[in-house]
């Protein structure tokens, strides 16, 4: 073969890798052809901004603002079903073919001149946000003894078959649209629990990941009840919708008996009133936004718990990762910890990590076994022993160990009153201490015979 024709061949081969590369690539798939080929069209679900559905003189609205969820505004204005509503308007949106087409349909012949159902769909252009596009598809009836359905784009004489499904989704009750869910959100998200009830008012709030009785006393609160009741305020689900004109003062929610306020960390908060029992006894009245439901009766007993029932028993609330000092005081006797980038010493001598981690440990236990009002805790004896916690961010926790009898009272910064524990915490405190700066013991050597 002469250079000549090589070079030829060479040419055509990339010619050919070329066309390969920069358009057999940009073309579709079998499998992605099989599935345009059962859609009439195919709109970009995530662009779409409003959804209206229309039937029998009702009309259900709904809209949503870039990423955000779906919001009902027709009949009413109420937090939306997003699993309901995205898979209504992903359906209309990639709208699919059931059985064949059929050029000489007749639109009367299919319930089509007085259609079911209008659904409209609006979204934005993807080239240019502010345009508008809308498409509205009216449904006629179910063809009998089958799963497809009849459609057609408002204006157009031409009947689409479509699956039946896509019929029974548009024709959901308003109710299956709106959201169940009374709060809504995760527990971990929410930085301020607010609960009023008649004149008092129980109101707890989360900092730095610590939670904090903030009223009706300040006071550290017990973490793992406050964030049981969170948890149960943001799985509770509507049982029910109420239709409006029920009386509200029989509801037992004009007023409120409770009326509770989650907000998140962002700042959204979501206020909801709690009413009376339900004839049912299961049941109580409760209303969001205007919307009144029916939901599970236990919560109320959780609503009615006094301030007590959060104050947290242990003495201190901190993470240990923010610590930085450590110092306790026993007696003539002073000790102290620092930490930096990961490593505790004391007196500019390493300690043991795990020593420093069994300090921690031993004041995170410490835990009241009842609480002393102020008047009490200012006829104590003067401290025998203080310990001192320095995080990285926020006062430090101080706490100061009195003797009573049998017994030891604790004072702690930032907490009112005082705590009573047994009688040897400071012993055991001083000697976590102590463990922490004294050195290793050496490990046994085996003499040679």
């Amino acid at each position: 073969m002469s250079a000549k024709k090589l070079l030829l061949l060479t040419a055509l081969v990339a010619l050919l890798f070329g066309f390969i590369v920069f358009f057999e690539r940009k073309m579709p798939s079998t499998a992605e052809r099989e599935r345009k080929g059962d859609l009439y069209w195919e709109i970009p679900a995530e662009r779409l901004e409003r959804l209206e559905l229309n039937r029998a003189g009702e009309k259900v609205g709904f809209e949503k603002t870039g990423t955000g969820p779906w919001r009902m505004v027709k009949p009413d204005s109420y937090p939306a079903d997003s699993f309901a509503v995205n898979g209504v308007a992903s359906e209309l949106a990639e709208l699919k073919r059931a059985g064949g087409d059929s050029n000489d349909a007749r639109p009367a012949d299919y319930g089509l001149e007085k259609p079911a159902v209008k659904a409209t769909i609006v979204w934005s252009d993807v080239g240019e946000p502010k345009v508008k596009k809308s498409r509205t598809i009216e449904f006629g009836m179910e063809i009998p003894g089958t799963d497809i359905a009849a459609a057609r784009t408002e204006g157009s004489s031409k009947v689409l078959f479509v699956p039946a499904s896509t019929l029974s989704s548009v024709k959901k009750s308003v109710d299956d649209f709106r959201s169940r869910e009374i709060f809504g959100g995760s527990s971990g998200e929410v930085s301020r629990l607010e609960i009023l009830r008649g004149r008092g008012r129980l109101v707890l709030s989360r900092k730095d990941g610590i939670w904090w009785l903030v009223e009706p006393l300040a006071d550290l609160a017990d973490a793992s009840e406050a964030d049981r009741l969170v948890g149960q305020l943001t799985a509770l689900r509507a049982r029910e919708f109420i239709r409006g004109g029920e009386d509200l003062a029989a509801q037992g929610l004009n007023p409120p008996l409770f009326r509770v306020t989650v907000t998140e960390a962002k700042g959204t908060a979501t206020a909801v009133d709690f009413g009376a029992t339900r004839s049912d006894g299961n049941s109580v009245y409760a209303r969001r936004e205007g919307q009144v439901v029916t939901i599970d009766r236990d919560i109320v007993d959780e609503l009615s718990k006094e301030a007590v029932a959060f104050r947290s028993p242990a003495l201190v609330g901190f993470n240990r990762s923010d610590v930085t000092e450590l110092a306790g005081t026993f007696g003539k006797t002073s000790i102290a910890l620092s930490q930096k980038n990961g490593g505790w010493t004391a007196q500019g001598h390493p300690v043991l990590a795990a020593a420093a981690d069994d300090i921690l440990t031993a004041v995170l236990d410490l835990k009241s076994k009842s609480f002393l009002d102020e008047g009490e805790a200012k006829k104590l004896v003067p401290a025998v022993a203080t310990v001192t916690v320095r995080t990285k961010a926020g006062a430090p926790w101080m706490m100061s160990l009195h003797p009573r009898l049998q017994e030891t009272v604790a004072t702690v910064s930032a907490r009112p009153g005082g705590f009573l524990l047994d009688r040897d915490v400071s012993g055991k405190l001083e000697a976590a201490f102590q463990k922490a700066i004294s050195p290793p013991t050496p490990a046994p050597t085996s003499g040679k015979r």
